[in-house]
């Protein structure tokens, strides 16, 4: 149809290297046709001062009936049933307008403490209470005499350092699922977070509204390949976050992230009190440790009717809620095996936000409205950092894995790289079975890593150093963790080249890191590799895979120079977006260096973005 943006359905690696960027570039052409002649258009995760007192034409007065925000009008809401449902739901299941903090970047003349005087830090004093804390929506959603288990992790956690005892090769399951958690030695959740040292946030629409994903979606053979998908993409995930950072101004001031990943999913958390752990539970199903939004909970590992010995179950090392009904009606009523039955029972725990009356209808089960598609609202409400979808009768749709904590870039050739990035490692892990494997625990952990300031540049990250190893259920399985005081960046070190074929295995190193399964590695390391650590690199093992592919020339060329971008970006000769922003603010003329970011300072900035966009302005410390 006229107007309707194009799609990359068809897939092929000239399509990726040939069409991508077309197709970004279409899509933006045709939105910026629908603009004004004094309005541009910028692929940016959120707009600076959102939030900040007037900061759009007719803005209106906040506290709205939809909102109910004492930050955010009710025009920047779309009135659309859908979304208006959505946020009420988040606000009315939670029982109180959700506060979030975001700590402000301490720059030489920012007034310390930092106090956000827009709002009251307590709110269930100045924000908008809708209901008491012990609401009878804490049940959520009950399945006729719906139990609810914990899923906890085997007592042999996964060790600390060198010296600690190796993961133990599988977990007692039965055991493990009918086991209960120990009490929290402290809340879940403190209490509403103080305005001491952060901005606040009081409105779901900075999380859902805001915070823009590049979404990767990639479909998958068969369930096998999107379990093996969902599950190798997870620990890169961290990395990609840390590589696309691209928000460091929330609210008109510069904050001591780069990421928008934690803010986002504390914004749109729904959990109840009793559900965070800040009161005992009396009418909850469970205590959820972490908000709809967030990382994931497990591992789907393989079928139990084939085996991978790179999956151990002690990998799945954090507790999380899941319906006991639910998980053993798939079981033993439809054969689902355990894993995949407790994937999908973790979402019965929570509401679904709204439901249109024909989704409720029992009358037709043939209907597309049916069954699957109030599947696919559980589905939508819950989104982690990889998200796996069944198919979809609808549209023929088979399995389908989304990436999802890449934010949104400048360019359209930014984001082509990273798109094309995410599709070959998919490509590789396939072809090449690599083993990514990486304990749930140490994967949060890199998460909250990946949002700090630079931390593309800055931070260590869990990995493991043999991504060929561990399929034979006996090479590098020792579960060791190799620990370093401070990064100390390999660039000196000749880059290395993955071996052309199969099962080739990393490069040798000696020492602690040889005993190591995982070790702690910095971005580069981890995608550009590394002679000290033994480590053969991500990119190394995607350009072996286009040596062995015969392309033509130019499709192969094309490739390589969307990678290349990626590679420099990781090696620290291009910086992220977050670091041109942050840098550009620190730099202008009229930055009082208190952290704030005035109108005239984000209207220069937001001009040279989009400048650097159209190609008026070059920016080689962005883009090369």
């Amino acid at each position: 149809r006229v107007g309707e943006p194009p799609y990359l359905r068809a897939f092929s690696l000239e399509h990726l290297a040939l069409q991508t960027t077309q197709c970004l570039r279409e899509r933006r052409r045709i939105l910026k046709s629908r603009l004004d002649p004094d309005e541009m258009l910028l692929s940016i995760s959120q707009f600076p001062l959102l939030g900040t007192g007037t900061y759009i034409d007719h803005q209106g007065a906040p506290n709205g009936p939809l909102l109910r925000s004492q930050l955010l009008p009710d025009i920047c809401l779309n009135s659309q049933p859908p979304f208006t449902l959505e946020i009420g739901g988040i606000v009315d299941r939670r029982g109180v307008v959700p506060y979030t903090g975001v700590p402000v970047f301490r720059d030489t003349n920012t007034v310390w403490p930092f106090v956000d005087e827009d709002l009251p830090a307590d709110p269930y004093k100045g924000g908008i209470l809708t209901q008491s804390c012990e609401s009878n929506r804490d049940s959520a959603c009950v399945m006729g005499s719906s139990t609810v288990a914990t899923a906890t992790p085997s007592a042999a956690a996964a060790p600390a350092d060198l010296s600690a005892n190796g993961l133990p090769s599988n977990a007692p399951w039965d055991a493990l699922l009918n086991s209960q958690p120990p009490p929290p030695s402290r809340p879940l959740l403190l209490e509403p977070p103080s305005n001491k040292n952060c901005v606040l946030l009081d409105s779901p629409l900075f999380g859902i509204g805001s915070g823009g994903v590049l979404r990767v979606t990639l479909c998958a053979a068969d369930l096998d390949e999107a379990r093996s998908l969902h599950d190798q993409l997870a620990p890169i995930s961290a990395i990609m976050a840390a590589l696309t950072a691209a928000t460091p101004i929330v609210k008109g001031h510069l904050v001591n992230r780069d990421c928008y990943w934690d803010v986002q999913c504390s914004t749109v958390d729904d959990r109840s009190a009793q559900e965070r752990g800040i009161v005992p539970l009396t009418t909850a199903k469970g205590t959820l440790l972490k908000s709809r939004y967030g990382s994931i909970d497990m591992y789907l590992g393989p079928d139990e009717t084939r085996a991978d010995p790179a999956f151990r179950r002690v990998y799945n090392d954090c507790h999380f809620t899941y319906d006991k009904q639910s998980f053993w009606k798939m079981k033993e009523d439809h054969g689902i095996d355990s894993l995949l039955a407790l994937h999908v029972s973790r979402l019965f725990v929570r509401d679904i936000h709204y439901a249109s009356e024909n989704m409720l209808s029992t009358g037709d089960t043939s209907s597309a409205m049916s069954g699957q598609e109030h599947f696919k609202r559980f589905l939508g409400c819950s989104r982690q950092n990889i998200c796996l979808y069944p198919p979809n009768k609808c549209t023929s749709s088979g399995w389908e894995v989304e990436f999802m904590s890449l934010e949104a870039q400048l360019t359209d050739a930014e984001n082509a790289a990273f798109i094309t990035f995410i599709v070959l490692l998919s490509r590789v892990i396939i072809s090449y079975r690599l083993n990514l494997y990486l304990p749930i625990s140490l994967m949060d952990q890199n998460m909250a890593r990946s949002q700090k300031v630079n931390a593309a540049g800055e931070q260590l990250f869990f990995f493991r150093r043999d991504v060929f190893g561990g399929r034979d259920g006996k090479s590098n399985g020792s579960g060791r963790i190799s620990k370093r005081a401070n990064l100390t960046p390999s660039r000196n070190t000749r880059p290395t080249s993955a071996g052309a074929e199969r099962g080739t295995r990393g490069m040798n190193c000696s020492g602690v890191y040889a005993k190591a399964e995982y070790v702690e590695l910095s971005v580069d390391e981890i995608l550009n590799g590394s002679e000290a650590f033994g480590v053969t690199g991500i990119l190394n093992i995607i350009f072996t895979y286009l040596n062995t592919m015969r392309l033509e020339y130019d499709v192969e060329q094309a490739l390589r120079r969307q990678l290349l971008l990626v590679k420099r970006r990781a090696s620290g000769k291009l910086c992220t977006l977050a670091t041109w922003m942050r840098n550009f603010v620190r730099s202008h003329p009229e930055y009082q260096n208190d952290s704030v970011v005035s109108q005239s300072i984000n209207y220069d900035m937001l001009r040279a973005m989009n400048d650097i966009e159209e190609g008026r302005v070059a920016a080689p410390e962005l883009l090369g």
